[in-house]
């Protein structure tokens, strides 16, 4: 984009009209103080003259020789350049003599069209007296008394009248040397000011064409201002910017990527829960899933189990994100194929164990807990790799239980197949009308509000019983503790995946 005004022109500009400012005013100053030092040295000259003509001028008045005192008139403005004339008047302002003309003498004498600008102390014939300075016209006049230098008395007065040309001719001559002076001074400051506003705007000019190179999305580009001043340090930082930006960009292309493969890890596991729980007569069955992350570590799933049983599963893997989704898959795949070969919950647990141990790391493992169902006679087998305990509702003694289990997680390399059988217990509770089993993972039990209390197992007991009880349906237990859950953390981030399991026999 061009610039109407650009930033050279500017500065010349502002430069210049600096520059013609700071020389009128000089040439004011200069002016004027040439005018005034000429003045005093055309008023010292003429007091001068007024002073000489009044001493001799008062001796020839006391001798009455008229002759001498238009000799001396004259003789004063004929031998004085710049001298316009010179008058001498007596006490009673009655012309004495005048160095025009003789006959003027006689005749009453006055300064007329002239103003007094100037009263100065001097002496003559040691006399103090009062010189008076006034100018009228194209005249400076002096005004001086005449002193008897014997007596002391005051005879009269003398005028002397200068020319300001003087003043004037060299007030006009100084004022042409400094408008020529000006003048060559304004031009070549012009030349120079355009010279060093092309050089500093040349700099930020080159910067404009980079960072609009770095604006159209050429990160690539390397600033080329490269100097040690202000400018410098701004072509600098936008080199620093344009550096992080290029992190960013690059970040942020690393981020889509695994926004993308997150993604498509998030649809796999999708694709990979179950899309609803079987119908089974005499039975209810819920389950929902949460995760706290886009791809999460919890699993929940039903598979077919040796001798017509059913298995319903809850598992957590150690970790989140796409690594914990991964192993959730691979775990996924080690149940159900074995699953419909294993006769008991604890039995698929040693299974899933000895075929995952050695294949996921060392610090990752998996919680899990599993309930068996023989739907003909409701005979549930349960049992837990280090998972929650189990919640269980009898509609017989109308109380809620967390079924403790023993066992510990499958996949943990220091765990072989015969101490992880040792360590795993197996429960069977018989299912009546009524009755409930609950599998959920830690994400429940462990949900913070924004106080950071936990959900916790107590307040889950009291929600389970109080929906179990008053013979709640298994889908609507599940939205209600869902429900219950998300009122209790309100506003505050859901810190762990939430998965649960629900089964009903009615």
């Amino acid at each position: 984009m061009r610039v109407k005004f650009p930033l050279s022109l500017k500065f010349f500009a502002l430069f210049t009209l600096l520059l013609v400012l700071v020389i009128a005013v000089s040439t004011l100053v200069i002016t004027r103080t040439v005018s005034v030092k000429i003045m005093e040295q055309v008023e010292w000259r003429g007091i001068s003259l007024a002073k000489f003509l009044a001493s001799q001028a008062a001796e020839a008045l006391l001798q009455e020789d008229d002759l001498t005192l238009v000799s001396i008139t004259t003789g004063l403005k004929r031998s004085n350049p710049g001298v316009l004339k010179a008058v001498v008047v007596d006490n009673r302002g009655i012309l004495v003599s005048h160095s025009d003309s003789i006959l003027l003498k006689d005749k009453p004498y006055s300064v007329r069209g002239i103003r007094v600008y100037k009263e100065v102390r001097d002496k003559l014939a040691n006399k103090p007296i009062l010189v008076k300075l006034f100018e009228g016209g194209s005249a400076i006049g002096v005004e001086l008394p005449m002193i008897d230098r014997i007596r002391g008395e005051k005879l009269g007065k003398v005028y002397v009248f200068l020319s300001r040309k003087a003043i004037d001719e060299a007030a006009n001559s100084t004022r042409s040397l400094l408008f020529v002076v000006g003048l060559v001074a304004v031009l070549g400051g012009a030349v120079i000011s355009w010279f060093f506003s092309r050089m500093i705007t040349r700099n930020i000019e080159v910067l404009l064409e980079d960072l609009e190179e770095i604006g159209k999305g050429n990160l690539e580009h390397e600033v080329r201002v490269r100097s040690n001043d202000e400018i410098g340090l701004i072509a600098e930082a936008i080199g620093t910017m344009t550096s992080q930006l290029k992190q960013a960009q690059e970040k942020i292309i690393e981020s889509e990527k695994l926004k993308h493969e997150v993604e498509v890890a998030r649809r796999i596991q999708s694709i990979l829960l179950p899309k609803s729980m079987p119908r089974m007569p005499g039975y209810e069955f819920s389950a929902a899933y949460h995760p706290a992350l886009v791809v999460g570590g919890d699993y929940y799933d039903y598979f077919r189990m040796l001798g017509g049983q059913w298995g319903f599963l809850v598992a957590d893997v150690s970790g989140k994100g796409v690594g914990g989704s991964l192993v959730m898959v691979m775990f996924r795949t080690i149940i159900h194929s074995e699953a419909p070969i294993s006769s008991s919950a604890k039995e698929l647990l040693l299974k899933a164990h000895e075929s995952i141990v050695g294949e996921i790391p060392d610090d990752m493992y998996i919680t899990a807990g599993i309930a068996s169902l023989q739907p003909a006679n409701g005979t549930v087998s349960l049992s837990s790799a280090g998972h929650n305990p189990p919640l269980y509702y009898s509609a017989r003694t109308g109380k809620a239980t967390y079924l403790e289990l023993e066992g510990a997680p499958v996949g943990l390399s220091m765990l072989d197949r015969d101490v992880l059988e040792e360590v795993l217990e197996e429960r069977t509770v018989n299912l009546d009308s009524g009755d409930v089993i609950m599998l959920y993972s830690d994400g429940i039990t462990e949900a913070v509000n924004l106080r950071g209390e936990q959900f916790g197992e107590e307040r889950l007991k009291r929600t389970f019983l109080s929906l179990a009880s008053r013979g709640a349906t298994a889908e609507e237990m599940k939205d209600a503790i869902l429900d219950r859950i998300s009122e209790f953390t309100k506003g505050a981030p859901q810190s762990d995946d939430i998965t649960l399991l629900i089964i009903r026999r009615v």
